[in-house]
């Protein structure tokens, strides 16, 4: 669920603006609002493959050491499945769980996933505040560009380790705060969560910090482990 471009926008990202509803905007959150005027237009531009240069998107996948072929993802923010295809092709026997919020999205997905030879997605609708995720049953959370969108963020991760196995991991790639950012998908600084608020929000919702990434130019990445 990465920004929408500033061509495609309405209005900037606001903090916990009317369209939040108050129990979402738990005090001392910012939360980046999310709305598409064009979802085609937005949907060409996340797919835009000047993008790959810095977002890296096979390195990142390797990273993660997805090891067994039948490994259960679940790709939160897919947008137009980005990654979804990238993290399905290194898991040809398991399923990659295309989750977003946007119903254009699924619909896009849906009709791609044959094409790109991941028959293996499975778009799956969820909510800002809930994963809506089968209890116990993901090895691997892959969140990116999505951590400053998700609201009421300790209690949506808590439901997130409740979908992981045990040993089951959670990466978040996010954009830092102070990067210039060579397009127009991050939000504006402000609303970029930095590195260790997220290290902390986490570890409210029963993770730690288990290694971190440092190859990527404008965004931190971390992978965590569940807390015993």
């Amino acid at each position: 669920m990465p920004r929408r471009p500033r061509a495609l926008a309405s209005r900037s990202a606001a903090l916990c603006v009317a369209l939040l509803s108050v129990a979402a905007c738990r005090k001392g959150e910012t939360v980046a609002d999310m709305n598409y005027d064009d979802p085609k237009a937005a949907l060409a531009a996340m797919d835009d493959a000047k993008r790959d240069a810095w977002l890296m998107p096979e390195r990142v996948v390797r990273s993660l050491g997805l090891d067994r072929k039948d490994s259960i993802v679940a790709d939160i923010g897919a947008g137009s499945g980005y990654f979804s295809r990238r993290l399905a092709a290194e898991v040809p026997g398991g399923t990659v769980y295309a989750v977003d919020v946007d119903d254009e999205f699924r619909g896009y997905i849906e009709h791609n996933r044959e094409s790109w030879g991941t028959p293996n997605i499975e778009p799956h609708l969820a909510f800002y505040d809930d994963p809506a995720l089968p209890e116990h049953g993901v090895d691997l959370v892959f969140v990116s560009n999505t951590y400053p969108y998700l609201r009421s963020r300790v209690s949506y991760f808590t439901k997130v380790r409740a979908a992981l196995k045990p040993g089951g991991r959670l990466a978040v790639i996010n954009f830092k705060p102070d990067a210039d950012v060579p397009d127009d998908t991050a939000p504006a600084p402000q609303f970029r969560t930095p590195r260790d608020a997220v290290i902390s929000e986490l570890a409210q919702a029963g993770f730690v910090l288990d290694r971190e990434e440092t190859f990527l130019p404008y965004q931190y990445f971390l992978i965590f482990k569940q807390k015993p």
